[in-house]
């Protein structure tokens, strides 16, 4: 960090999006004081700092600049360097030879082989990590026991970073054209960026049930993220959809923080690990609701309640919960190449044993492709992978 910045984050451990904050000072080779709300008793003061309860919270020399969005949009504008004094690096000013889009496993492996093998590339990313940042333990990734997924993220990164490698996070793909024999990168920042290759490792992210309320209460009872949001309803009324792993520890999550859990489950029986199944079914502070889904979400300001409707007796049932927590998987990141790139029904793009796209000169790698594993190491694998062709190609 520069001398004369001082950089305070209030945070809490197991919030994503103190993580993807982080991630991305990090990302500028930025240090920064960090304050846990929760362990250290910061609360009170971190709401008379900021004027805000929510995490995270981000000061530069005294000024409260607001949260990870903030913040994002303070990178976008070029204020954010502007408010360090930090000279911005314009990276469309020239052809690159890759250009890397995401910065989870996959993106971060294939521009560490890329890097390797000398090619001029750049990384592109809305955020860093992927949905590795946003788990809590891992302990299936060889050589790393029992590490946090932003631990884990992080040292990939410096990793990476070993080399001459341009990153630029906190800036968003939204188009990819071919012009002549080359791919031209448009971003959320109106910005373009020449390449003669591609490696899409843009991953995946939440899905939504798709009801009109969800929208408009997003933040304001509706959340997508138990581990992030959840110690804002301690001892509250709760509902959480989904009976997946990510479902069931969501909701043995809040119940260790005396909420009243509602499960919600479409389907006949629970979906996840047997272990966390016993563990939910044991647990006094969880009601579970298989056969049910929701049928509607009600509130203006702030959520009050959810209609679930039971598939089986064809009834309905009023719960009155103060937060709803949707936790039904991911889709693929596809949006912004699905008119280009050929995907499948689950949005995945489609590649074949070499990662290649039918577009030729793209690749992709990781979980937005159709491999059927989605694991970090298979990620990272499959990212190598993606590399090592370009490689060939631009030779």
């Amino acid at each position: 960090m520069e001398e004369d910045n001082n950089i305070e984050v209030y945070s809490k451990e197991w919030c994503p999006y103190c993580k993807k904050a982080k991630a991305f000072l990090k990302s500028k080779g930025l240090d920064f004081v960090e304050y846990d709300i929760k362990k250290e008793n910061k609360m009170e003061e971190m709401q008379e700092r900021t004027g805000n309860k929510t995490v995270p919270q981000i000061i530069i020399d005294g000024k409260s600049i607001g949260g990870y969005d903030d913040m994002i949009a303070l990178q976008k504008s070029g204020e954010f360097g502007d408010l360090l004094g930090i000279d911005s690096v314009d990276y469309s000013n020239q052809k690159w030879e890759l250009i890397i889009v995401g910065a989870g496993p996959a993106a971060l492996n294939a521009a560490l082989y890329g890097a390797r093998k000398g090619i001029d590339l750049l990384l592109i990313a809305k955020d860093m990590g992927g949905q590795v940042i946003d788990t809590n333990e891992i302990d299936n990734y060889l050589g790393k026991e029992d590490i946090h997924g932003s631990n884990l993220i992080f040292d990939f990164w410096d990793h990476v970073h070993k080399y001459d490698i341009s990153s630029l996070i906190g800036e968003e793909v939204v188009e990819i054209i071919e012009e002549d024999n080359e791919k031209l990168l448009k971003t959320d920042n109106n910005k373009e960026y020449k390449t003669d290759s591609v490696i899409i490792a843009s991953g995946t992210e939440k899905r939504h049930l798709g009801l009109k309320q969800e929208y408009v209460l997003k933040g304001k009872g509706v959340h997508y993220c138990a581990s992030c949001d959840g110690f804002l309803y301690s001892g509250q009324p709760v509902a959480v959809v989904g009976g997946g792993n990510s479902g069931l520890e969501a909701s043995l999550d809040l119940a260790k923080i005396d909420c009243n859990v509602s499960l919600i489950e479409m389907e006949d029986s629970l979906m996840g690990d047997e272990y966390l199944q016993e563990k939910v079914k044991k647990n006094k502070n969880i009601t579970i609701y298989t056969s049910h889904q929701v049928e509607e979400i009600i509130g203006e300001d702030k959520l009050e309640s959810v209609v679930i409707q039971d598939n089986k007796e064809n009834n309905k049932k009023k719960l009155d919960v103060d937060g709803l927590f949707i936790e039904i998987g991911l889709v693929a990141n596809t949006d912004f190449v699905s008119d280009l790139i050929d995907v499948n029904k689950q949005k995945e793009i489609i590649i074949d044993d070499k990662n290649q796209t039918n577009v030729e000169g793209i690749w992709a790698a990781g979980d937005v492709t159709n491999i059927k594993d989605k694991q970090i190491i298979t990620s990272a694998a499959e990212g190598a992978k993606a590399a090592l062709r370009v490689n060939e190609f631009l030779q």
